[in-house]
């Protein structure tokens, strides 16, 4: 039996050593801190809209489908690209989703996150993206960038302004 908890006390010690320690910050600098920004439901609920093309400012992740390109922009939206000439993509427009962090394509439709909503976006024509779908509250809350961040009193849900979600966050 002995033999037995060796090997799993040999395993277990080594995955302690791929947890990275917890960085701490220098003595005297400022604890780095978020604040929410929230919008409400109504807002959020006809905020994906098609834009002229943007320069990339944060980009996040990247989708490919055919021969179309999708950028998300975190917080911001997705813009996507004609890829057909991968030396020389164009922009075909800035799609604005709030609180967007992550998307997927299947066939003619993209689905990505808006805020704690999916939402699902005809892309047949991607110059002519237009929503066809929302599930409300499919998604948890926008988490902050963090990890092991409380998200201060005035922002608990029970303290927010009625009816309204987190869509990203914005370092103090």
């Amino acid at each position: 039996m002995r033999l037995f908890y060796l090997p799993l006390l040999g395993l277990c010690l080594l995955l302690k050593s791929c947890v990275s320690p917890t960085q701490n910050p220098a003595p005297g600098t400022p604890p780095v801190s978020y604040r929410p920004i929230l919008m409400s439901r109504q807002q959020l609920e006809t905020s994906v809209a098609g834009q002229p093309p943007r320069a990339l400012q944060v980009p996040g992740k990247i989708f490919i489908s055919n021969r179309y390109l999708f950028v998300n922009e975190l917080y911001q939206g997705i813009h996507i690209y004609d890829n057909a000439d991968p030396a020389k993509p164009t922009e075909v427009q800035f799609l604005r989703i709030p609180g967007n962090v992550d998307l997927a394509v299947r066939g003619s439709l993209l689905y990505a996150d808006n805020g704690p909503d999916l939402v699902v976006i005809d892309i047949g024509d991607p110059a002519q993206a237009r929503v066809v779908g929302r599930t409300r509250n499919a998604l948890p809350e926008l988490a902050a960038p963090i990890r092991n961040f409380s998200l201060p009193a005035e922002y608990q849900p029970a303290n927010r302004p009625a009816n309204s979600v987190i869509v990203g966050w914005e370092k103090r």
